[in-house]
C-alpha cells in the first residue's frame, strides 16, 4: 500500500492562498481548507522534506504552526471525505465535493473538486461573495471571474444565467482544476485564460468577480474599472474587514464607489460600482 504524507498548516487566508500554489509546485496534491490553515498531502515518495521547510520558513512559519504526519491511503481519503462537509449558503446553494449525494430540493448545487485550489465556500471570503452573488441579476450578463480557482465563482455565475464567463489564474494547476469542475456541473460558456490581468483583452464586462488576497485587489483595481461596463458592478473579497479602508484610496482613485460590503469572522466582501 502507498503511503502518504500530510501536512498541517495554521496561517491565515492570505498567507495560505501563496502557500498552497507554492507547495502544488512541490508536488503536494490534495488540499483541504480548515478553520486556521489547510492540510495538504502527497505521495511519501515524492516528498522532499528540505524544499518544502524552504517554502515553510519563506513564509516565516515557526515549528508549532506546522505539523508532518505519514498516513496510509485510505486513511486520507477517509479523512479527507470526512473534513469535506457540504456548505450552505441562505439556503439556496449547496456546495459538495464528488463524492456526497445530491439534494434537488436547493435551487442552485455545485460540484467543487478541491485539488490544488483554494476556493471551495467553506472559507468566509468565499461564501460571502457566493452569498452576494445570489442578491445580484447575472441574467444574459458577460463575467469576468478574476483569479478563479477552482472556478467556484464562474461556475455559479453561469448557473445564475450568466451569458458568458471569461475566467483566468496565473497558476498551471488552475486550469486542469477549473476544467475539471466545468466538467462536473455541467456547465458550458466558460472561457479560462491562463495569465494575470494584462491577459484579459475584453472591456467590456457587466460584472467582475475578485476573491484574491488585499495587495493583489489594490494594484488592480484601476484595471478592474477600466474592464467594466458604465453600469457594471464588481464583487471583491479576500480581505480583512478593517482592510475595506486601506482600499478605499484605489477604490476611490479607480473612479468606483463601494455601494455594499458584508462581514463574515472579520472577513469581508463588497460590492463596487463606478461613480
Amino acid at each position: 500500500m502507498q503511503k502518504f504524507l500530510s501536512l498541517k498548516v495554521k496561517c491565515d487566508f492570505q498567507t495560505s492562498e501563496f502557500l498552497m500554489a507554492e507547495l502544488a509546485a512541490a508536488d503536494f496534491d490534495t488540499f483541504i481548507e480548515t478553520e486556521n490553515g489547510f492540510e495538504a498531502c502527497l505521495l511519501l515518495a515524492d516528498f522532499d522534506k528540505g524544499a518544502t521547510l524552504e517554502i515553510l520558513s519563506k513564509y516565516k512559519l515557526t515549528e508549532n504552526q506546522y505539523q508532518f504526519d505519514e498516513i496510509a491511503q485510505q486513511n486520507w481519503n477517509a479523512q479527507w471525505e470526512s473534513n469535506f462537509e457540504p456548505v450552505i449558503i441562505n439556503e439556496q446553494l449547496r456546495i459538495t465535493a464528488p463524492f456526497h449525494t445530491s439534494e434537488p430540493s436547493f435551487l442552485h448545487e455545485l460540484i467543487i473538486q478541491p485539488k490544488t485550489s483554494f476556493g471551495t465556500g467553506h472559507h468566509e471570503t468565499t461564501a460571502s461573495i457566493l452569498e452576494m452573488m445570489l442578491s445580484i441579476d447575472f441574467k444574459d450578463k458577460k463575467v469576468f471571474d478574476y483569479g478563479s480557482g477552482t472556478g467556484i465563482l464562474a461556475i455559479l455565475a453561469k448557473k445564475l444565467g450568466a451569458r458568458e464567463v471569461i475566467a483566468n489564474d496565473i497558476d498551471d494547476w488552475a486550469a486542469v482544476n477549473i476544467n475539471e469542475n466545468i466538467g462536473l456541473n455541467q456547465v458550458s460558456g466558460i472561457n479560462f485564460i491562463h495569465g494575470d490581468l494584462n491577459a484579459i483583452a475584453d472591456t467590456d464586462f457587466d460584472i467582475i468577480l475578485a476573491n484574491i488576497n488585499r495587495n493583489v485587489l489594490q494594484a488592480s483595481m484601476g484595471q478592474m474599472a477600466s474592464c467594466l461596463k458604465k453600469e457594471g458592478q464588481i464583487i471583491i473579497s479576500g480581505f480583512y474587514e478593517s482592510d475595506l479602508n486601506v482600499l478605499q484610496d484605489s477604490i476611490e482613485q479607480a473612479g468606483l464607489l463601494v455601494r455594499t460590503h458584508l462581514s463574515k469572522n472579520n472577513w469581508c466582501a463588497a460590492v463596487l460600482s463606478l461613480r
